[in-house]
């Protein structure tokens, strides 16, 4: 009898001891994250864009870490990483130091990759990052050839359901926003419009230009150049209000075709494990520079509508957002490539 209460005795010590140290290793290493958090950010930023230059990621990038370098008091270096539609620098900013010096800026296409790659990412979204916040969107302007005899949505419906072997959608990539919007708009007006995939939009763009490729839902930035020219007619936009650069233009709901809110969008993340202070710091540098004046008015030109949620509340926005392309992706039947 008195062996089983040494025994217990001796456990009750040792959990005792063993709760002590953690206490201790926790108190040791407060200091240390308060300090890391003090003295943030104590070296260059390398603000990864996982795609080539000369794209909207990489403009967007280097037009913010001008601004994002003035709010912090620190050089922010931009770094080009492409590979495997921004997987592979997302990556890279995944496996980096969780102390603020490394953030990933890359698009919407970090949320679809995994519902239509057969190779997933080496990374988790909500476990291997830190959501700073928003950092711009567009909307998807359906363009059709100038020439095409369709004036509207609802020509082209007509057009498509009339003539289905005559008429097809241009997609700048597998799994891309408007390949999604795309399918999304054939499940909704019970059309069959077939896909012709490009790598990137700018020679589908050209394709429908000259006749081979019926339409394509691109992006205000690549498509607008080409609206402007006349080249290209603009029938309708994604999301739920219209482009100010195209005022006259509805929405495909106002055009009859509901459940169309897709819009490209940007985001910032940091790794995981960021200390709190840290990520605040960089959360309220983001919300600044996109309240610069100067920075809503380069947006604008670029078609792209300001950023307003930073972290818990972006992350909502990116679950939401994963689980509407999830439905998309089952509804259509797209299979993983």
């Amino acid at each position: 009898m008195m062996g089983r209460r040494e025994d217990r005795g001796v456990c009750m010590k040792q959990e005792i001891r063993g709760w002590r140290g953690w206490v201790a290793a926790a108190l040791m290493a407060l200091p240390l994250q308060l300090a890391a958090a003090e003295s943030f950010p104590s070296k260059p930023i390398r603000l990864v864009a996982p795609f080539v230059p000369g794209g909207t990621v990489d403009a967007v990038s280097r037009a913010l870490s001008v601004h994002l370098a003035q709010e912090l008091g620190q050089q922010i270096v931009v770094e080009n990483r492409s590979g495997a539609s921004g997987n592979i620098g997302a990556e890279s900013v995944a496996r980096s130091p969780a102390d603020g010096h490394t953030v990933l800026l890359t698009a919407s296409t970090i949320i679809v990759n995994p519902l239509v790659m057969k190779e997933q990412p080496r990374f988790n979204l909500d476990d291997d990052f830190t959501p700073i916040g928003m950092v711009a969107s567009t909307p998807l302007v359906f363009v059709v050839a100038p020439d095409s005899g369709v004036n509207n949505v609802q020509d082209f419906i007509a057009h498509a359901k009339a003539h289905p072997d005559r008429v097809n959608f241009g997609v700048g990539g597998f799994g891309s926003g408007g390949h999604l919007a795309m399918e999304s708009f054939n499940v909704e007006t019970g059309t069959r419009i077939p896909m012709v995939i490009y790598k990137g939009s700018a020679h589908a763009l050209t394709d429908i230009a000259g006749g081979q490729v019926s339409a394509i839902m691109d992006p205000v930035l690549t498509t607008l150049p080409l609206v402007r020219a006349e080249r290209l007619r603009a029938i309708a936009v994604t999301g739920e209000r219209r482009s100010d650069l195209l005022p006259d233009v509805p929405t495909l709901k106002e055009a009859g075709v509901p459940n169309m809110d897709f819009v490209s969008w940007y985001g910032m993340w940091a790794p995981a494990g960021l200390p709190d202070e840290v990520a605040v710091r960089l959360q309220e540098a983001l919300a600044k520079v996109l309240a610069k004046p100067e920075v809503r008015a380069w947006l604008a030109e670029q078609g792209l509508n300001p950023g307003e949620s930073t972290g818990a509340q972006f992350a909502g926005l990116v679950r939401e957002e994963r689980r509407k392309y999830a439905r998309v992706v089952e509804q259509a039947g797209i299979e993983a490539k």
